[in-house]
């Protein structure tokens, strides 16, 4: 599965600002429906080329783990923008598109909780696909909400909100961040796999 890091990085950043414009600036740009199911497909395409990156580290991975680690990545990444119905509590188009606040699933601290509960659950039970999963959400997330980021700033709660990122801020991170999250989870993963299978060591 190895591809070149410089590639597939390149490959994640032109779709970002391609899709950006696509979504914000082109002659379909004012129609509330086409930029509410533009963006969220970009969000997905994001993910999974986030997922990419961060599996293109891992020599371990068989073809079938790969593929379906990449699609899971995908959809959770797009879903995450359900939650936009839950924050407006309806199902009318207009109320959902005019929400005044985000949705638990846009709230980084939520996915940082999961994954630290995750991790801590698959150590305590020797469980070593909870440590994969717990990885899995947090490049979804990640990529979502720094994208989100460029508009709306990073939310934290009960911290509160950083301002919207600088656009070159958030591209630089979104390349960047896949390759952090690969090399900790790469350099990690051993001595988890070795907590997960010590009691068949003889």
């Amino acid at each position: 599965m190895k591809t070149s890091a410089a590639f597939l990085t390149s490959l994640l950043i032109t779709t970002a600002i391609f899709g950006d414009y696509v979504v914000f600036n082109s002659k379909y740009s004012n129609s509330q429906v086409f930029r509410a199911f533009s963006d969220t497909f970009v969000h997905g395409i994001l993910g999974g080329l986030s997922s990419v990156v961060f599996f293109n580290y891992d020599n371990s991975l068989n073809f079938h783990s790969y593929i379906t680690y990449i699609i899971f990545c995908t959809v959770v990444s797009s879903l995450i923008d359900i939650d936009h119905v839950i924050a407006a509590w309806s199902l009318q188009w207009k109320d959902i598109t005019n929400a005044k606040q985000r949705g638990i699933f846009h709230a980084t601290t939520f996915w940082l909780i999961v994954v630290l509960i995750l991790t801590l659950y698959g150590y305590v039970i020797k469980k070593q696909s909870l440590y994969t999963l717990s990885a899995i959400l947090l490049v979804s997330a990640l990529s979502h909400h720094l994208r989100d980021a460029n508009r709306r700033g990073i939310w934290m709660p009960p911290l509160g909100s950083t301002p919207p990122l600088n656009k070159l801020i958030y591209i630089t991170l979104l390349g960047i961040c896949p390759h952090i999250l690969a090399y900790v989870y790469q350099h990690t993963k051993f001595r988890f796999y070795k907590h997960v299978y010590q009691d068949f060591v003889v």
